[in-house]
């Protein structure tokens, strides 16, 4: 299991900032949409005040990381998966927002996802068949939540005369076959190849992660057996 002195200061500074960020920003948007639920749903509130109550969302954040942010960045590679599920679906549910439900946030995101699959399996040096499952585990749930999410999208987006004219466009078919089963057809293939390029960034941005960190211990290990690669202190001690 890893621990930090298996972190290189530099990935241990790296793990820091985006956890760091990623706190206050998730309590955030949590008081925002909040705020903004209750605006719209229950009581109208003036816009003063779901800005108060956004930016009052960064205070339980930072506080947080004040208290947990060494413990958490300790753990990073070794907590529990159901937690880290939890934290994606809640960055997921933002990078979908921010981008309008178009599929360029949550494939960054199932990309992320991927990298720290491969970087956990390294600190836990799994051989590669336990990493080819974990690999894949994680492809399949990226890929699948990317194109389930996209689904309605696409289906709503038909409904848009800019986006009906351009697949009249490009193929040839007039605009109202696209409100049927036509449609739905067209967005199933959409999805399906959605899925596809989700699973393959995932596993291939999580094999380039372990590769790299596999490298980086190969190297550090034949520097420490090498009296060649020591210091010079190191090498006299040796005579």
């Amino acid at each position: 299991m890893s621990d930090t002195n298996e972190m290189s200061k530099l990935e241990f500074a790296i793990v820091g900032l985006v956890v760091g960020i990623a706190c206050p920003l998730l309590t955030f948007v949590a008081f925002w949409w909040t705020a903004a639920s209750f605006h719209l749903y229950v009581l109208r509130l003036p816009t003063g005040m779901i800005v108060t109550a956004a930016l009052a969302g960064l205070g339980p954040g930072c506080l947080l990381d004040v208290v947990f942010l060494r413990r958490w960045v300790e753990k990073f590679y070794t907590a529990n998966l159901r937690w880290m599920i939890v934290v994606y679906l809640g960055f997921f549910v933002v990078a979908f927002a921010c981008f309008m439900g178009f599929p360029v946030g949550t494939s960054l995101l199932g990309v992320g996802a991927g990298i720290y699959a491969g970087r956990r399996e390294s600190h836990r040096k799994v051989d590669r068949s336990r990493l080819a499952v974990a690999l894949r585990r994680a492809a399949v749930l990226t890929s699948s939540i990317t194109s389930v999410a996209a689904l309605p999208v696409g289906i709503l987006g038909l409904r848009e005369p800019g986006v009906a004219k351009w697949l009249e466009a490009v193929f040839g078919l007039d605009r109202s076959r696209f409100y049927g089963t036509a449609g739905f057809v067209l967005v199933g293939v959409f999805c399906s190849v959605l899925f596809v390029m989700q699973y393959w960034c995932t596993r291939m941005a999580g094999r380039l992660a372990f590769r790299i960190a596999s490298v980086r211990v190969t190297k550090a290990t034949l520097t420490g057996l090498n009296p060649l690669r020591r210091s010079p202190a190191a090498n006299v001690r040796r005579l």
